[in-house]
């Protein structure tokens, strides 16, 4: 049986690692808080608020999850650990199906700010090229993606720090 790492197998730095992660976290709190407070309007303070508190009650959950994510699948794993197979796999095609539709809303919505600067962007032509852009990236591999992926990491963190 082949060991995990091979001789030679160059590992993507911290801040790479960081960042491809990272971005999963802090663009999903860019684009739903901006989302709630088109929603809620005047009282979008009160609707963040509220997320945030249930967010904070699945935090242990969340954090079980995070820490199986090294055993490749989180989702599965921590369900394979406590339920049976069929289920697992059940929520790991399940999983795969919701990163699939944050891409497309994430793209949509990204579209939807640059249209907010730039009206004559057609939405749909736009929101298919993004996505297309990401899929080279991640044909290419992921230790090139990753120089793409700091960046958009820092510009979230800059973003939110603002």
């Amino acid at each position: 049986m082949a060991s995990p790492e091979q001789p030679g197998h160059k590992k993507l730095g911290q801040l790479a690692a960081t960042a491809i992660c990272g971005n999963d976290i802090t663009s999903s709190c860019l684009y739903v808080s901006a989302l709630a407070t088109m929603a809620a309007g005047h009282l979008s303070p009160f609707s963040l608020l509220i997320v945030a508190a249930v967010l904070f009650l699945f935090r242990k959950i969340y954090s079980e999850v995070v820490g199986a994510l090294p055993l490749n699948g989180g989702a599965y794993n921590a369900l394979l650990n406590t339920t049976s197979k069929s289920r697992a796999s059940v929520a790991a095609c399940l999983t795969l199906l919701s990163y699939m539709a944050t891409a497309v809303i994430s793209a949509i919505e990204a579209v939807h700010y640059v249209r907010s600067i730039w009206d004559g962007l057609p939405e749909i032509a736009a929101t298919v090229g993004l996505l297309a852009v990401f899929m080279i990236l991640t044909i290419v591999g992921i230790t090139e993606s990753a120089k793409v992926a700091i960046g958009i990491f820092l510009t979230h963190l800059v973003t939110l720090g603002l």
